[in-house]
């Protein structure tokens, strides 16, 4: 709201000073002390016409008060984008974490668990304070540990004691942060959402089989962004990737490796500028704005050619 007051401001500045220019009277061309020559030949020589070509055409002359006009209805445009904008749906993110045990090993510095979360938190780090995000670990069995909230310290201090167990449920875990982000969206606007769901293993038998829960992602049109942590070893073992590779291209996203930490938070930060980006939600307030500007550009330009021409 503030840039766009401002922008009006100086428009109106812009033109005020403009049309006081163009409105001072021009200088005569008569200098002291030679008026009385001048004058007898003045006399004696017919007054030459002025050019019809010269004069200002009317509509011309009215051409930039109709573009001021248009730029302040611009900027009234742009403001109620911009009041739209603002009633729409909050964009709604959940972290979803494998917190399972295999999640101790050291082959990502200083242990796969706290490197994980060492990225979550560097990821809240880009995303907008309005975004909402919730917290969903997985073991043995889902867990939410923060509802959907715009309090990105909650999240941030759940991060630092996430509950562990046995067992890698990933489909378990997808549909919890599918429910939770249907339950936060209960009686308003639904607004854009997204997953990020990070895992270490492949799945031990969830409740709801992965690729199901996918599925119920592309319908409800959620992104799962998957990351795959940790070396992939030789005859199997580790993250099952196809897998989520899989969950990710189903939904329209995308999956990223990390084998290291610098790697990890690499990932998680460029997730958290993407998601920023593509789920804020757009407002055509801006445009109006250039278009308001452009006007009053148009305006000034005008004032000064019809200045010319009286002059």
């Amino acid at each position: 709201m503030l840039p766009i007051l401002i922008t009006f401001l100086v428009i109106m500045i812009v033109i005020a000073i403009v049309y006081l220019v163009g409105s001072q009277p021009s200088k005569q061309s008569t200098k002291p002390g030679k008026g009385s020559t001048r004058s007898s030949a003045s006399r004696s020589r017919p007054v030459k016409a002025r050019s019809r070509f010269r004069e200002t055409p009317g509509w011309l002359r009215k051409l930039p008060l109709v573009l001021v006009i248009l730029a302040v209805v611009s900027l009234v445009v742009a403001v109620a984008q911009f009041r739209v904008a603002k009633n729409k749906a909050t964009p709604t993110i959940a972290l979803v974490i494998d917190a399972s045990n295999s999640m101790d090993a050291t082959d990502v510095e200083p242990d796969r668990l706290s490197a994980a979360e060492s990225a979550a938190q560097a990821f809240l780090q880009k995303l907008p304070p309005d975004f909402a995000v919730s917290l969903v670990s997985f073991a043995d069995e889902p867990k939410v540990l923060v509802t959907s909230t715009t309090d990105h310290t909650q999240v941030a201090n759940a991060l630092a004691d996430l509950p562990r167990g046995q067992g890698t449920v990933i489909g378990d875990g997808l549909a919890a942060a599918l429910d939770e982000i249907d339950r936060s969206q209960t009686g308003s606007q639904a607004g854009p959402a997204a997953i990020v769901l990070l895992s270490d293993g492949n799945d031990t038998g969830s409740t709801t089989a992965p690729t199901d829960a996918a599925a119920t992602a592309a319908d409800r049109h959620v992104p799962v962004y998957t990351v795959i942590l940790g070396a992939q070893k030789e005859g199997g073992g580790g993250a099952n990737a196809d897998l989520l590779n899989q969950i990710a291209t189903s939904t329209g996203a995308v999956s990223a490796t990390a084998q290291t930490s610098s790697e990890l938070s690499n990932v998680y930060e460029e997730l958290g500028s993407q998601l920023s980006s593509q789920l804020k939600i757009s407002s055509s307030a801006q445009l109006f704005v250039f278009i308001a500007i452009a006007l009053a550009i148009a305006a000034a330009v005008v004032l000064l050619i019809t200045t010319q021409r009286r002059g």
